[in-house]
């Protein structure tokens, strides 16, 4: 679908295939006072939208400036370290720790269960 605009033709930004068989097909397009459209073959819906959206009718909203450059010292990578940032004191603190106020059972035997080791429950610290 090319539309003639101020002396220019312009082309949809979508691609709309023809159909490409022996036959006489009938195209059709229906363009609403909303300013969509509707492209038809054969009287089959094949695309739509809005003229603003799939046509460049206006300029750019935003024009860019030619003489707009980045800094020499432009990293390009999505993410980068912070050459200034540092670990919080607090940083390496475990979420769970080891029970201090647990104590080794009574009947306990090292050879039949294994070494003891205190339950561990939550760090009030690592929050």
């Amino acid at each position: 679908v090319i539309f003639n605009y101020n002396g220019q033709n312009l082309l949809t930004k979508k691609e709309i295939k023809c159909k490409d068989d022996e036959l006489t097909h009938l195209y059709t397009l229906i363009i609403n006072p909303d300013n969509t459209y509707v492209v038809k073959i054969d009287n089959e819906k094949v695309e739509s939208g809005s003229l603003e959206d799939d046509w460049s009718f206006l300029p750019a909203k935003r024009i860019p400036d030619p003489a707009a450059s980045k800094p020499e010292d432009w990293v390009d990578n999505e993410k980068m370290d912070d050459p200034e940032d540092k670990k919080a004191e607090d940083w390496d603190k475990p979420e769970f720790i080891s029970d201090p106020e647990a104590k080794k059972p009574d009947d306990w035997d090292e050879e039949m269960d294994g070494e003891w080791e205190a339950p561990l429950i939550d760090n009030v610290k690592c929050k």
